[in-house]
């Protein structure tokens, strides 16, 4: 009786410790199946230089729209997740997408793809802070590890399925096939959101809601608790690290081991792989154990990893090194997603991240222009080295001027701060318009 008694408790630690509400359910199912409808058309997109008759510059210029249309438009889409509501942002942006990846079948001319590769970054950006700030809204703030983790395995199980059923589509059945199925899924997601419970903010009636306060937002969250700074800067060198993986990284393997396509895509899934099966776990681990020492061994193994990339001579030497690098995001990831939901105030969230992401875009930006202009004019292995030495400098200042922010173990999580920092008394002062703050979830 004893031993069952034993089984029975650890059956239900280890339920409680997953167990998240029925509308974060809904939204990783969301996230799951726009991830997908994105996937499919990742293989297809390059076919349209040879139906549209573009060249390979024309393409590249095409596809960097996206990532500045995402960037501009970040932080009025932020502004707007706090002003209209995270559900209506995020319904918004996936009909975008819906719409744009349909319009693909029907155009004639370079300019219109370069037009809706615009509208599909502004799309993205309109989902992006959203969903961001409403995870946070709906989990506890003693699961959002768990949280951050099942939301990045969503998106790389889409990612992982999408490309292969894309290609197998066109393949098999035809090249705009994938494109229809794809627009289809984009509003299954927006159905699929109506059904989330989204908590109410409520703001104090003189409190105005603009382009100059969504500014402002960030500041002020930086100032209140100064964890924000250290991990915007995190940020932007990870947007310079996801150019140097979707630019330098390929191309050195390319020249100077001479990988195949296949070859690569072995790699590039290899690492989407190995980050599926472990943000989850360090995610649950970052709510019990605390998110600083995730960030700081993950940013490590990253670092490591990337250096040691610039030193390959085989092709099996860049399997294991992306793995040991995914397995370090794996590690770090979930954990900076929660320590950004720790250090900021629930009703500014939208605009914070926001703000974040956009210095994140630009990052990802100068991986596209500057990491390309190191590789013909430095050397293949400037690019590799210098990212390693950037996030190796994000992680040390981390290390030094973060301190942990996740203290569910010493407090009851109703008892806790937005910021993580702030007493509940203060807390409370700052939010006297609503002496009741509803609770996440």
């Amino acid at each position: 009786m004893k031993d069952t008694d034993e089984g029975c408790h650890g059956f239900r630690r280890i339920r409680e410790t997953f167990a998240l509400s029925r509308d974060f359910v809904v939204l990783v199912f969301a996230l799951v199946v726009v991830s997908l409808g994105f996937g499919l058309l990742g293989p297809l997109m390059p076919t349209f230089r040879e139906i549209l008759g573009m060249s390979e510059a024309e393409l590249g210029g095409a596809y960097s729209l996206f990532a500045f249309s995402f960037v501009f438009a970040l932080p009025p889409a932020g502004l707007l997740a706090d002003k209209v509501g995270r559900k209506r942002m995020i319904i918004s942006g996936v009909l975008l997408f819906g719409v744009t990846t349909y319009a693909l079948v029907l155009i004639t001319e370079p300019y219109q793809f370069a037009l809706l590769r615009i509208m599909e970054g502004v799309g993205a950006a309109m989902v992006t802070p959203a969903a961001f700030a409403l995870t946070l809204d709906i989990v506890p703030e003693g699961k959002r590890g768990l949280a951050m983790g099942a939301e990045g395995t969503a998106q790389l199980l889409g990612g992982l399925a999408g490309p292969a059923l894309g290609g197998l589509i066109a393949g098999e059945i035809g090249f705009y096939v994938p494109f229809y199925f794809a627009a289809a899924l984009a509003i299954a997601c927006a159905v699929i959101v109506t059904f989330i419970r989204e908590p109410k903010i409520r703001r104090s009636k003189d409190e105005t809601v603009s382009i100059t306060t969504m500014f402002s937002a960030w500041k002020r969250n930086a100032a209140e608790n100064n964890a924000l700074l250290p991990l915007t800067v995190r940020g932007f060198v990870m947007g310079i690290v996801q150019g140097l993986w979707a630019l330098g990284l390929i191309m050195f393997w390319e020249d100077k081991l001479d990988m195949s396509h296949t070859e690569v895509g072995i790699a590039l899934s290899l690492g989407m792989a190995t980050m599926a099966i472990g943000t989850i776990p360090f995610g649950v681990m970052s709510d019990k154990y605390g998110r600083k020492r995730f960030i700081l061994i993950g940013g490590a193994l990253m670092a490591g990893g990337l250096a040691a990339m610039a030193f390959v001579t085989e092709t099996w030497h860049v399997y294991a090194l992306v793995a040991f690098s995914e397995f370090g995001a794996a590690i770090s990831n979930p954990s900076v997603g929660a320590m950004l939901g720790d250090v900021m105030n629930q009703k500014e969230r939208g605009r914070v991240m926001g703000a974040y992401q956009t210095v994140q875009g630009v990052g990802n930006i100068v991986g596209f222009s500057a990491l390309g202009l190191m590789y013909e004019r430095i050397s293949p292995r400037a690019p590799i080295l210098s990212c390693a030495g950037a996030l190796a400098a994000a992680t040390t200042i981390i290390a030094l001027f973060v301190d942990e922010t996740h203290q569910s173990e010493k407090k009851d999580n109703s008892e806790e701060s937005p910021t993580g920092k702030v007493s509940a008394k203060k807390r409370d002062a700052a939010v006297s318009d609503n002496p009741e703050p509803q609770k996440p979830g």
